[in-house]
């Protein structure tokens, strides 16, 4: 054989090893946040009994909707009818099969099944889909979703998803007390009605905004979070709350990267607290399956306390990551005292009995999360913090003034202690 024959064999070789290892890797990948955007609200316990969204009924308002009406992934709803209706707010038309994919994407989040692998939780609801967002900012984009939702309402949406959110092109930071936009005072309506909203709680956690979007500042709606889904922590994206008139935002948290659906066929990833609300949506519909009696407002309070941390919680992660074990079998407040709080001169001592063992927490990470409030109950500071060993955690108090509490929340323990100093 010659020279250059056996180079161009082992170039060809080498260009297949590189190829089949990036693909492995890519593929690796793709299976690690395809597992978590199911496991960390541990869907498949819902799954195993059949909980499904089976009844509820599923309004979703976005930019889009390509590739719904022919992607494999959301066949089963369209050869069951699932999808009930749509209208597309910006072109006046009933055709939402186009734009942006967004909807697509949020849509795949829900009901989306590959190879007969979910992508969410509720592949079985019904659904509503409306097109309300357009290139730019427009005023007339909130003015559309305003519009949106009262269509699902009179079209019977049993719950409203939305991946949306208005900032600085209309309001100030200080205009979010869920009351002040257009979005907030249609979501507020929707509730009032009986309507379970889930809105994401925004991507502006790196920006000058940095603060949840309307309409998550809305009351008595689900506001979503993102978590990272290697450390379970709050993603540096996710907006953060509280909101202006400092309510609890966001209410939970979910995954932040996720496993979508491409329009064109195929999958892809993706991030974003809009993903992480659709996770939630359907976690919303099964919770509302088992309890179909229940009115929205109470489906909101059962998600809450199926959060990880519940009764804890901060302005990232909410009441933490909804369980659906605590949804199937709730569980009562513990309080064990396997969390010891010290307070010596000017610094607080947190120990951790049994540090070493198993945590219930959703990736098994033993974080012990704690926040400093006023004695209003608005939080001054918070963070979590890896407990390694059982050496105790020393925060200083030397900002803080006598009667401040301290809590904090491990492996569902929850300990409290006011600052004496």
């Amino acid at each position: 054989m010659k020279k250059s024959s056996i180079i161009n064999l082992i170039v060809s070789l080498l260009v297949i090893f590189i190829i089949t290892s990036f693909q492995e890797e890519h593929d690796n990948k793709v299976n690690i946040i395809w597992d978590a955007q199911i496991d960390y609200l541990q869907g498949k316990e819902f799954a195993q009994k059949g909980i499904t969204g089976q009844g509820l009924r599923i309004a979703i308002l976005d930019g889009g909707f390509p590739g719904t009406n022919t992607h494999p992934a959301l066949k089963h709803l369209i050869d069951r009818k699932k999808i009930l209706s749509t209208w597309n707010f910006v072109k006046n038309k009933e055709n939402v099969f186009t734009g942006d994919s967004h909807g697509t994407a949020v849509l795949s989040c829900i009901a989306g099944i590959l190879n007969g692998r979910p992508l969410g939780l509720a592949p079985d609801a019904d659904f509503l889909l409306a097109v309300t967002e357009t290139t730019g900012e427009p005023r007339s984009e909130e003015l559309n979703w305003a519009k949106a939702v009262d269509w699902a309402i009179d079209h019977g949406a049993n719950i409203i998803q939305s991946s949306l959110g208005y900032t600085y092109h209309r309001y100030f930071t200080f205009d979010l007390d869920g009351r002040h936009s257009i979005a907030a005072q249609a979501a507020a309506r929707a509730a009032r009605k009986g309507v379970l909203i889930v809105n994401c709680n925004g991507n502006e956690g790196q920006s000058k905004w940095q603060t949840v979007v309307t309409p998550a500042d809305a009351d008595s709606i689900l506001s979503v979070g993102a978590i990272d889904i290697v450390t379970g922590l709050v993603a540096g994206f996710s907006s953060v709350g509280p909101t202006a008139d400092k309510r609890i935002k966001p209410n939970v948290c979910a995954p932040g990267k996720v496993i979508t659906l491409n329009p064109k066929g195929g999958i892809r990833i993706m991030e974003g607290t809009s993903f992480s609300a659709p996770l939630i949506t359907g976690f919303a519909a099964c919770t509302w399956q088992m309890n179909r009696s229940l009115p929205a407002q109470d489906i909101i309070k059962m998600i809450e306390k199926s959060g990880h941390l519940y009764p804890y919680f901060d302005y990232s992660h909410g009441f933490g990551i909804p369980q659906a074990s605590r949804i199937i079998n709730p569980i009562q407040d513990t309080c064990s005292g396997k969390i010891a709080i010290t307070e010596i001169n000017q610094d607080l001592f947190i120990h951790v009995w049994n540090s070493n063992l198993s945590t219930v927490s959703p990736r098994n990470e033993p974080y012990l999360y704690f926040k400093f409030s006023d004695t209003l109950g608005f939080v001054i500071k918070y963070g979590a913090y890896r407990m390694e060993s059982e050496a105790p955690l020393v925060l200083s108090l030397s900002e803080y003034n006598k009667g401040i509490i301290f809590q904090c929340s491990f492996n569902g323990e929850i300990a409290e202690w006011k600052v004496q100093k």
